[in-house]
């Protein structure tokens, strides 16, 4: 366990694995509820996030209920909820950086920074932990991750992530 969120993570932080996906358990608790297209686990995600996240167009299909993100990165669903409704990389507003073809891929959804941005702040500016990156790019920036992250929860494993990496390009 980490004393400082903005501490590196761990390389043995414990993950769930699932096919080609590795899933943080800090990041939520794998759902019992399958992708109804490739038939493997998601993470529960909460109603006000989607309703952020999908185009506006798909608005009235999203309901009151909650949902649960498909974490496969070949399969195009994004949404799925119990009944089946499905919203895929199509009908939402931004890129999820773990499928195949993220373009751009974030490491943090609310100042819009890449992961190529933060290695790039790692290589060339020295930097380190994510509150400098993300004050290097975004001098006002503000945590709203509940509902411009598409997972409803914090960036911050994913953009350490991003971090190690450069680490790792430097060394």
């Amino acid at each position: 366990m980490r004393n400082n969120e903005n501490e590196i993570p761990n390389r043995f932080d414990p993950i769930h694995v699932i096919g080609k996906n590795i899933i943080d358990t800090t990041l939520s608790p794998i759902s019992n509820i399958l992708c109804p297209v490739c038939k493997k686990p998601g993470i529960p995600v909460k109603n006000v996030t989607v309703r952020h996240i999908v185009k506006k167009e798909q608005m009235e299909r999203v309901g009151k209920g909650d949902y649960h993100l498909c974490m496969d990165p070949e399969c195009d669903v994004a949404y799925y909820d119990e009944n089946s409704t499905i919203f895929d990389k199509e009908n939402i507003r931004v890129p999820l950086w773990f499928k195949k073809d993220a373009n751009p891929k974030y490491a943090c959804y609310c100042s819009r920074i890449t992961e190529n941005e933060v290695i790039k702040a790692v290589l060339e500016q020295g930097l380190h932990d994510m509150g400098t990156i993300r004050e290097f790019y975004d001098k006002g920036a503000k945590c709203q991750c509940k509902v411009r992250n598409p997972t409803g929860n914090c960036c911050s494993k994913v953009f350490n992530a991003a971090i190690c990496k450069g680490i790792e390009l430097k060394k």
